[in-house]
């Protein structure tokens, strides 16, 4: 059986009941993230969001998202007064809970209260539990591998009152790594390929995908789940969605900086 097969029976299974129970299974550990203006009856406001993925390694309970969502939040505060922050409908400071964040990886771990954890996963099945591996750290993605993933994007979120807002979600239910790197990895939508997951029914197009930053995504491994990356960003230019690989992350939420390459130069004066 060559690629094409190989990928062509991903795609069929995909398809059918167990493909949709893979994707539904990303959406067990991510919650939407938003923040903005806290809004009043009187006062409209603009909010951003992102997703969190929900992990607990053994040192508590904690979320795993985007630098980028994390320093919208940043500048947020720089420009508007009363800034909030939530977690589902859980108010945070994320700044104050950080555990570790790096610009260059596009991650931010923040760290729960017991109190916030179980808030946060109360009511509903997304978003109600916390992963936990079998072992970490886990290995690493390899190009071929097929990878879940879900989040929620923004272009989806209905403001149901002033201070209500409702975020559907959306997920994969497998789409195969085409490349991998030591910190990041890239699946290419394969047009002939890809099976369309849930949003379908909202006409959404993958161009729409902003919101599902921070999403988490998972490889089937025989008998359990490794969780590998979060959705970093959807690239137009290469149709490819684009993950920060997890390979760095420690079980205690601290980050291990990525190398940075340094280059010299010979010369005389």
């Amino acid at each position: 059986m060559d690629d094409e097969d190989v990928r062509r029976k991903a795609t069929e299974e995909a398809g059918r009941a167990l493909g949709e129970e893979m994707a539904k299974f990303p959406l067990l550990f991510a919650k939407a993230v938003f923040y903005g203006q806290r809004p009043t009856r009187h006062r409209p406001t603009q909010i951003n969001n992102g997703t969190i993925c929900l992990v607990d390694f053994g040192r508590g309970p904690c979320g795993i998202t985007c630098w980028h969502v994390l320093d919208g939040y940043r500048k947020a505060r720089e420009g508007i007064d009363d800034v909030l922050f939530q977690v589902g409908s859980t108010d945070l400071d994320p700044i104050a809970q950080l555990i570790d964040e790096d610009e260059r990886l596009d991650i931010a771990v923040i760290e729960f209260t017991a109190k916030q954890a179980g808030e946060i996963t109360a009511g509903g099945k997304i978003g109600s539990e916390f992963f936990r591996p079998v072992t970490w750290p886990a290995p690493a993605v390899h190009q071929g591998e097929y990878v879940v993933f879900g989040g929620f994007p923004g272009s989806m979120r209905t403001l149901m009152s002033f201070n209500e807002i409702d975020f559907p979600s959306w997920s994969s239910g497998g789409s195969q790594v085409s490349s991998a790197s030591d910190y990041q990895f890239v699946s290419a939508f394969e047009r002939l390929f890809w099976v369309k997951s849930f949003g379908e029914a909202h006409n959404m197009d993958l161009t729409a995908l902003g919101g599902v930053s921070g999403g988490p995504a998972f490889v089937k491994r025989r008998l359990h789940w490794d969780i590998v990356g979060i959705v970093k960003e959807y690239s137009e230019n290469y149709d490819a969605m684009f993950f920060a690989s997890l390979s760095s992350f420690h079980s205690d939420g601290t980050l291990e900086q990525p190398i940075v390459e340094q280059r010299r130069e010979r010369g005389r004066w």
